[in-house]
């Protein structure tokens, strides 16, 4: 309080507090968004609405426990290259989990591998991914999973999944 009606007051402070010259300025901390660094945030599970309508869950699960799928490819390129951007944080999609020992990648890629061959649009990758549920704040908000990714990584889902129907 004093301080701010006298600002001449803080300099005489200092100089009479201590011997050594000290700089009476305020440190300022500057804040930036990291850039490279990945932050890993659980996600408990797909929801309610994803297991009814998208995903059989004991069907996904049982099937990745060590075992390997045709769409293994698929979900390597999908866990290295997508993620989710959350305040400037990069969580990739192969950190992220879609239920009990399954990552998000993976169950991607088994969605998308059966019709990759046949040519999937950006439509087609929009419409499957605003129907994965991700859960927020220990399940205190849910947003589509669409929402969560920023649209040049669509734009790179739809490359690697067009790129891997070719090779098919």
């Amino acid at each position: 309080h004093i301080i701010r009606d006298n600002p001449g007051k803080m300099a005489s402070l200092c100089k009479i507090s201590t011997p050594r010259p000290v700089s009476c300025q305020a440190h300022v901390p500057t804040l930036r968004a990291p850039s490279s660094k990945r932050c890993l945030v659980p996600v408990r599970s797909l929801g309610k609405d994803a297991v009814d309508g998208f995903f059989d869950m004991a069907k996904l699960v049982g099937g990745f426990q060590g075992n390997k799928t045709p769409y293994d490819e698929l979900a390597s390129a999908i866990g290295r290259d997508v993620y989710v951007d959350l305040a400037g944080w990069h969580l990739y999609l192969r950190d992220m989990n879609a239920g009990p020992g399954v990552k998000m990648s993976q169950v991607l890629a088994n969605q998308f591998g059966p019709d990759a061959s046949r040519g999937l649009k950006e439509a087609d990758i929009e419409a499957v991914l605003k129907k994965v549920p991700v859960k927020l704040g220990q399940g205190r908000r849910t947003l589509p999973l669409y929402e969560l990714v920023p649209s040049m990584c669509v734009a790179e889902l739809t490359e690697i999944v067009e790129e891997f129907g070719r090779k098919r």
